[in-house]
Parts: structure tokens; C-alpha cells; sequence
């Protein structure tokens, strides 16, 4: 049986049974499923029926269907556990349900006596982010599907650049959960390998979603009268990995949980191999303005398609933190600087662009917050103003003046 459920919209959780071989998704009454959201177009799309599953049709929507964060141009087969996108304010899942009609016998007689089963072990799983925006948080794992993400619908968000609006889907089977690349931009790693196909995870599996983020699956059996992550110290071995010894240097890493999080207590390499920032663009800012505008352009820049390197994750002054940046200072060929009094003044972005300068790499400044007068190598290159009222067409700016600088 296959079906859609609404993850976001006007009625989450709402399914709708797929069975006819072609079926009208819009805003109209004459649709077979009627969406009532200002997103959704009268007759938005279709499904087909194609073998064991349907093909989605955009109907020149006004605004668009995506499936797993891609635009469907034409037609686009769906497979089960895909995100199918209407606008912005609308997400479904599609799902096909199996069942097992061999468990459906005859009940016991009454008069048999029941054989009481050995006890089945019970399991715990969670995911311990260990790089990224939360070092230390703990997201237990409940349900049967659990989808990670930019997206807000998803179960787990992260928010940061490199993560896709929807990244990566964990599905329970048996004892452990399988994980699965949702066609991310930037890829899913096991243990350093490529998630090319579903894989089944193993306790202490290291998952990374692109280069800035990095998951610890654990898988425990649950103790007897045992609900909670205990408040003690959890010691996480590392598996040596072939290929990045910068990551995993035959070292524990030690958490502590306090207060509902898993705080790090030893260090992690930036694991990134040689030339892997190659085709990445480095954003020079101060910290201080990540929230009001670097993380909203590294989103923007992301979405055109285009790979930024910030360092906003690891410790300003640390062993890791030197040796990530020297390596995007050898690597990027193009840097945006986001100027602003508190950058300018920042030692770390001086040296950063005049590295750059030096080098006879490409800069852009975009210009934050007023700096008066501007440093002289820097009022000689084109830059773009930020437009307070207008956030999004100067990152558009941005985005096509780098275009044009890579093209030349």
C-alpha cells in the first residue's frame, strides 16, 4: 500500500491512501487531494502510477514541487521515504507499507497454556553530535523513521551550511537503525566511507554530513528498570579509519553528561583530506556577526549551488582550528569578506585577506556595517553593500558576482 503523510501543512499527520493510477494534488476541490495553503496552486501536481510506485508531475506550479530539496523538472519517479515538497510551507512523505499476512493466524486455544519467552533485550539508541553548532547534544532515537536536516520539518535540524534541507534518513530495522543519504549536496559519510546506498549502522559508527558536522551512533542495551542515559561519564572509542588519520589518532573521546547534554572533553582533528577545500569559497567574518548575517549568506550560497568555509564550529587558537585554516588558506581561491568595524578590527580576518590579496586570489567584501575609511587594498576592489531592508538580493549580488569571477 502506498500512501502520502503530511509532515507539515495545515493538517500534519494526515495520510492519504495512493491507489488510483493517477491522482490530482492542489488547492481546488476538484483534486483528488485537496491541500487548502496559499503555497499550493489550484492544480499543483500529479501522480502517476509507474510498476509499484508513481511519478510526480509539476503542473506549472506557481511555486514549485520538490522532492528530497530537488526541483522537478518533467517527471520524477518517487521511492519510498522520499520528501515531496509543495512550496515552502508544505511537506509530505511518501511511503509504501508492507505486510506480513503469515503472522495473522489463528489465535492460541484458550486451553493451551502459554510457554512463557525469554526476556528480549532492549536497546537505546542516540546520535552525540560531536562536530558541529552542538558539540555534546544527545538526540535519542525513538521513532521508526527519523530524517535529518536544514529543514525545520525534519526530526532532527541542524542548521548549518553544509547540512542539505534534507540530508539523511536513519530507519529501525530489527536491533539497529540503517542510514541512508537523501541525494545531500555535500554527502554522508560512515566511518570516513561514502553513503552511497542504505548501510545498517554499528554502535560507535562515526557519521559525517559534509565536511563541518559530525554524529557518534550509539546502540546500548537497556539495564533492567533502565529508561535514562545515566548521569555518568561515557567513554566513546574510536574506530582507526583508513585514509584520515587526522581524525582518529588511536584516542578516546571522553564525554561527560551534564544536564541533559554530553559535554566534550577531548579534542577531534578537522579530518578533512588534502584538497578537499578546493572547490570552496572562504568567508572571513567576526564572530560576532555570525547570527545577524554569515550564517544566513552560508545558507544563501549553498542554495545557488556554491561550497563556503567557515570556522565557526572549532576553537579560535586551537591545534585544530590552525591547521583547518591554514589548509582553506592554501585551498579556497576566492574569499568573501564581510566587512564590518568588529572584522576589520579581528587580527585573525586581517591576516586571512591579506593572505589572499598576497596570493592574487579573488576577494569580495561585502559591506556589513559601515567602516570609515576603508583599508586601502580594500577600497580598491569591487565590492557589494548590504542592503539591511533587502537581505536576499544582496546575497543574490554576491552570489552572481562570484559567479562571474569563475567564469573569468
Amino acid at each position: 500500500m502506498l500512501r502520502l503523510i503530511m509532515r507539515r501543512g495545515p493538517t500534519p499527520g494526515a495520510i492519504y491512501e495512493l491507489e488510483d493510477d493517477e491522482i490530482t494534488i492542489g488547492r481546488g476541490g476538484k483534486n483528488q487531494i485537496v491541500i487548502r495553503d496559499n503555497e499550493v496552486s489550484r492544480e499543483h501536481c500529479r501522480l502517476v502510477r509507474l510498476m509499484d510506485d508513481y511519478e510526480v508531475v509539476d503542473l506549472n506550479s506557481s511555486n514549485g514541487t520538490f522532492v528530497n530539496g530537488q526541483r522537478v523538472v518533467g517527471s520524477w519517479l518517487l521511492q519510498p521515504g522520499a520528501i515531496v515538497e509543495l512550496g515552502d510551507s508544505i511537506t509530505l512523505e511518501y511511503e509504501r507499507l508492507h505486510y506480513n499476512f503469515a503472522q495473522k493466524s489463528s489465535p492460541t486455544p484458550r486451553s493451551t497454556p502459554t510457554v512463557p519467552e525469554a526476556t528480549a533485550i532492549r536497546y537505546k539508541y542516540y546520535l552525540m553530535m560531536t562536530m558541529g553548532p552542538s558539540v555534546g547534544h544527545v538526540y535519542p532515537l525513538t521513532d521508526v523513521i527519523i530524517t535529518i536536516g536544514r529543514d525545520l520539518s525534519n526530526d532532527i535540524v541542524i542548521q548549518d551550511p553544509e547540512i542539505s534541507r534534507y540530508h539523511l534518513r536513519l530507519r529501525r530495522q530489527k536491533q539497529n537503525y540503517s542510514a541512508e543519504d537523501m541525494g545531500s549536496t555535500n554527502g554522508t559519510f560512515v566511518n570516513n566511507v561514502p553513503l552511497t546506498e542504505a548501510q545498517m549502522l554499528e554502535s560507535d559508527d562515526v557519521i559525517k554530513l559534509g565536511t563541518m558536522v559530525q554524529l557518534q551512533y550509539v546502540c546500548q542495551p537497556v539495564e533492567e528498570d533502565e529508561d535514562e542515559v545515566d548521569d555518568a561519564d561515557l567513554t566513546l572509542h574510536t574506530k582507526p579509519l583508513s585514509g584520515d588519520p587526522q581524525l582518529y589518532r588511536d584516542e578516546t573521546i571522553r564525554l561527560t553528561f551534564v544536564n541533559g547534554n554530553f559535554i566534550k572533553t577531548s579534542r577531534l582533528g578537522t579530518g578533512l583530506e588534502p584538497g578537499a577545500l578546493d572547490d570552496h569559497i572562504f568567508i572571513a567574518y567576526a564572530r560576532e556577526d555570525w547570527e545577524s548575517v554569515v550564517a544566513s549568506l552560508t545558507l544563501s550560497m549553498q542554495d545557488a549551488g556554491l561550497k563556503a568555509w567557515v570556522d565557526q564550529y572549532l576553537i579560535q587558537g586551537s591545534d585544530d582550528w590552525r591547521a583547518a585554516v591554514e589548509q582553506a588558506l592554501i585551498e579556497c581561491r576566492m574569499m568573501v569578506l564581510v566587512v564590518s568595524p568588529q572584522s576589520l578590527n579581528n587580527h585573525y580576518v586581517q591576516m586571512a585577506y591579506r593572505h589572499f590579496l598576497e596570493q592574487e586570489k579573488s576577494v569580495i567584501p561585502l559591506l556589513y556595517q559601515s567602516v570609515k575609511p576603508l583599508p586601502g587594498e580594500l577600497g580598491r576592489l569591487r565590492s557589494i553593500l548590504y542592503d539591511i531592508e533587502n537581505p536576499r538580493k544582496s546575497f543574490h549580488k554576491l552570489i552572481f558576482e562570484i559567479m562571474q569571477l569563475r567564469r573569468s
